[in-house]
């Protein structure tokens, strides 16, 4: 069953995803990210050891945050993890391949709904400029900001093609667009028609779309209300959304909880009358494994009775 399908089409009221990504998953296989971050079939690896280990309701490829900066000429180390070093300066380093090369073999091997994880073009655009610099830009400069943002949509719009022939669904993560970062009127202005236009090729090849954004979005929900989105990835469920809302367990308890923080969390988030269960961001690296567990069970015995 797809149970993720079915919430969006209010069919069943809950579905169950912590937000687990290749790292964690790479932890718990005990295989070093940096083996992992350049290699598509491991890549694959880790994830299914990841899906087979906590069978929740969809997978999500996300390698890490920087892969189409990297592509695009922005250094990045890994140290073991990724860390951006600066705005663009060198030649490429392309792993968008590899992403592909994983999210085709995933394909193959689950039957739940894979997502592939791409950043939105605003974000995209920041790393490329650096953070500052580019938010300087946007108030001082926005001729120069929006032609930076739509090099990042250019190279945003040719990889989400590619995707979308291999039949993965599409998760945009624009934490940069968040309301503790940006107004909503730059929001309107820089970052709302790029998420709109990746959005609207995700929909029209019939594949599913999620937003995640990170911090406050209470100012944006009219917006990202419009964008056609089925999934609004958000750290506050509590607010009022049209859009099929995603969250309900904090990073902080999934980390460091115990299993009546963990459950007390759960139940109240399960109060909404639909939603997809999950973290609030991505579940960190050295989660123990039994809190994710018993975040999933409880959600099941929960929903189940």
């Amino acid at each position: 069953m797809d149970k993720i399908r079915s919430v969006i089409k209010k069919q069943i009221k809950y579905a169950v995803f912590p937000i687990v990504c290749v790292d964690h998953c790479a932890h718990i296989a005990n295989v070093k990210f940096t083996d992992v971050a350049i290699d598509g079939e491991k890549i694959a690896q880790v994830l299914l050891h990841g899906y087979n280990c906590y069978q929740y309701d969809m997978v999500l490829l996300f390698l890490d945050a920087y892969v189409e900066a990297q592509a695009l000429g922005c250094p990045v180390r890994f140290t073991p993890y990724s860390t951006l070093l600066g705005p663009r300066s060198t030649q490429g380093f392309d792993r968008t391949d590899e992403i592909i090369k994983a999210a085709q073999i995933l394909m193959e091997k689950i039957k739940v709904p894979l997502f592939v994880s791409i950043k939105g073009p605003f974000t995209l655009a920041s790393f490329l400029a650096g953070m500052q610099d580019f938010l300087k830009m946007v108030l001082k400069d926005p001729t120069h900001a929006e032609a930076v943002i739509e090099q990042a949509l250019d190279f945003q719009t040719k990889y989400l093609e590619r995707l979308l022939e291999v039949g993965a669904n599409i998760f945009i993560g624009d934490p940069v667009a968040s309301a503790t970062v940006i107004s909503p009127v730059v929001f309107r202005d820089f970052a709302y028609e790029p998420l709109k236009k990746l959005i609207t090729m995700t929909k029209e090849k019939g594949a599913l779309s999620g937003i995640h954004i990170c911090g406050d979005t209470a100012p944006l929900i009219p917006q990202l209300d419009t964008l056609g989105a089925d999934i609004l990835s958000i750290e506050d469920i509590t607010l009022n959304a049209q859009t099929l809302k995603m969250g309900g367990v904090s990073t902080t308890t999934i980390l460091h909880g115990n299993s009546t923080a963990i459950r007390e969390e759960v139940s109240r988030a399960l109060q909404e009358p639909r939603l997809i269960l999950s973290t609030s961001c991505d579940v960190p690296v050295e989660t123990n494994p039994d809190n994710i567990k018993e975040m999933i069970g409880w959600a099941h015995e929960y929903t189940d009775n």
